[in-house]
């Protein structure tokens, strides 16, 4: 997982990679939180680099989601693989995250 701010949106970004599942949520949990707590407005988590999104990530999704609403800022999703889109979409919680185009490589 890497973070860092994005210097054309002053944005906190987390770029998440590889298999995202039941064995690293609870890290994943955690970095998201951390990345939240240390951004100003909130964060953007960027999964295009994600090659496998399980279904039971999605409640990672939206616990920092709800901590982010609590403390008044935003998440968004930069940018989603395949494999990421396809279980948020199936799940119903894609419409819950506002998107923002990632910036070219």
């Amino acid at each position: 997982m890497r973070i860092f701010s994005a210097p054309d949106t002053h944005e906190t970004v987390v770029v998440m990679r590889g298999e995202i599942d039941y064995d690293c949520e609870e890290a994943c949990q955690s970095s998201l939180t951390h990345a939240l707590s240390g951004s100003a407005r909130g964060i953007a988590i960027d999964l295009s680099k994600v090659t496998f999104f399980a279904c039971s990530s999605v409640k990672i999704l939206l616990a920092v989601r709800r901590l982010a609403l609590q403390q008044g800022k935003t998440i968004s999703l930069r940018a989603t693989s395949p494999a990421a889109h396809r279980v948020l979409e199936l799940s119903g919680i894609l419409h819950h995250f506002a998107t923002t185009p990632a910036p070219p490589p």
